[in-house]
C-alpha cells in the first residue's frame, strides 16, 4: 500500500495499513500557484523592515523577526471598485508547472494543490476596510465575492488537471490580522459559498482539505458545509474529545501536529509521546481519519526538533495495523 492509498483510505475511514502523516518520509506532496508579479519580492525598506507588493496589488511589510509578514495595505481602497478590481488570471497552465513537476515526481504520494486562499482572506485582504464596507457596500462586495469563487473553481480545475487528489484552503490571517466575524454573517454570506465550493470540488472527484483560522466556534461550521480534512496546529484549543465527537457526526479527517501551544513547548517527553498516543487512541482508532502531522517551523517555536520527533516515534510504533492499542 503506497502513500497515495494510505491517504485516501485515511480520508475514507477504511482502515489503511498504518498511519497517514506529513513528517518526512511525507505520505503528501504539494504545490501551489505561480505568482507572475515582478515585485512580488521583498525589497528593503531600512535596517529592520523589508516590503513588496504581491500581485492582487497589496502592500507587504516584515521585520527581521518576522518569516512571512503581513498586509499593511489593502489593493482596494475604495469599495466601488470592488465589483470590476482586476483580479489575477489563474487559468494558465505556466502557473502550474512548478507543482504539476512535484506531481510528476512524486506518483506515489497524495497530491494536494494549494489554492490562493479562502473567499473570506483573500476579500478581507484586498479591502482596507473590508468589514465596514462589506456593512456599508454589501452588493459590491458580494460581487467580489462571486468573482473571487469563481477564480478559486479556475484554481481547483487546473490542479485537476495535473494530477492534484485534494486542493487545500489556507486560511491564513490569525497571525496577522485582528478577525471577528459574527455566526449570522458566517451562515449568510461564506458558509453556502463553501458548500459550493466543496461540491465543485466533490464533482472533480477530489478532496477538500482547509486550515482554518485558529477560531474553534467556526469549526464545526466548516466540516459541516462538507470539508473533507481539517487541518489544526493547536489541536488541544478544541480538544481531542471534541474533536472525536465531531468525527462520530461527521466523516472528517484532522490533520495536526502535536499542539504547538501546549504540548510541544512543554518539552516533556513522557508529555510529548502520551499525547501522540491520546492521538491515536481517539482520532485514529485504526480505521483512518487522522494525519499525523508535523509542525514545519521549530524555529518560530523555539524547540528542538527532537521535542517532535518523539511524537513521530509514537505515531509510528503505535499506529500501524495489527491494531490493538489498550494504553
Amino acid at each position: 500500500m503506497n502513500s497515495r492509498e494510505i491517504v485516501a483510505r485515511t480520508l475514507d475511514f477504511s482502515i489503511p495499513e498504518r498511519i497517514a502523516h506529513s513528517f518526512y518520509p511525507s505520505d503528501l506532496s504539494w504545490g501551489g500557484v505561480h505568482s507572475k508579479s515582478p515585485r512580488n519580492f521583498w525589497q528593503k525598506k531600512d535596517s529592520a523592515k523589508w516590503t513588496r507588493i504581491d500581485e492582487w496589488g497589496n502592500v507587504w511589510e516584515k521585520t527581521v523577526s518576522s518569516s512571512r509578514g503581513y498586509i499593511i495595505k489593502g489593493a482596494i481602497d475604495n469599495p466601488q471598485k470592488a465589483p470590476s478590481f482586476p483580479l489575477p488570471d489563474y487559468k494558465s497552465p505556466s502557473r502550474y508547472n512548478t507543482a504539476r513537476t512535484g506531481f510528476k515526481f512524486s506518483p506515489e504520494k497524495w497530491h494536494i494543490g494549494l489554492l490562493s486562499g479562502s473567499t473570506f482572506e483573500l476579500a478581507y485582504s484586498l479591502c482596507n476596510n473590508y468589514l465596514s464596507d462589506l456593512l456599508s457596500h454589501y452588493e459590491a462586495i458580494r460581487i467580489l465575492h462571486d468573482r473571487i469563487d469563481e477564480l478559486l473553481r479556475d484554481e481547483i480545475c487546473c490542479f485537476k488537471a495535473i494530477g492534484a487528489d485534494s486542493v487545500m484552503i489556507i486560511e491564513d490571517l490569525a497571525e496577522t490580522l485582528d478577525v471577528s466575524m459574527s455566526l449570522n454573517l458566517w451562515h449568510e454570506e461564506f458558509k453556502p459559498r463553501l458548500k459550493s465550493l466543496c461540491a465543485f470540488v466533490h464533482d472533480k472527484n477530489m478532496k477538500l482539505f482547509f486550515h482554518p483560522l485558529e477560531q474553534s466556534r467556526l469549526v464545526s461550521e466548516i466540516i459541516d458545509s462538507g470539508v473533507d480534512c481539517i487541518q489544526l496546529d493547536t489541536p488541544e484549543t478544541i480538544g481531542l474529545k471534541n474533536l472525536e465527537d465531531l468525527q462520530s457526526q461527521y466523516s472528517v479527517t484532522f490533520w495536526c501536529p502535536l499542539d504547538i501551544n501546549t504540548v510541544l513547548p512543554s518539552k516533556n517527553e513522557k508529555f510529548i509521546r502520551q499525547k501522540a498516543r491520546d492521538m491515536i487512541k481517539l482520532l485514529w482508532k485504526g480505521k483512518g481519519g487522522f494525519i499525523a502531522g508535523y509542525y514545519w517551523d521549530n524555529a518560530a517555536l523555539r524547540l528542538h526538533p527532537k521535542w517532535q520527533d518523539y511524537g513521530c516515534d509514537e505515531f509510528l510504533k503505535y499506529g500501524a495495523h495489527p491494531f490493538n492499542f489498550s494504553e
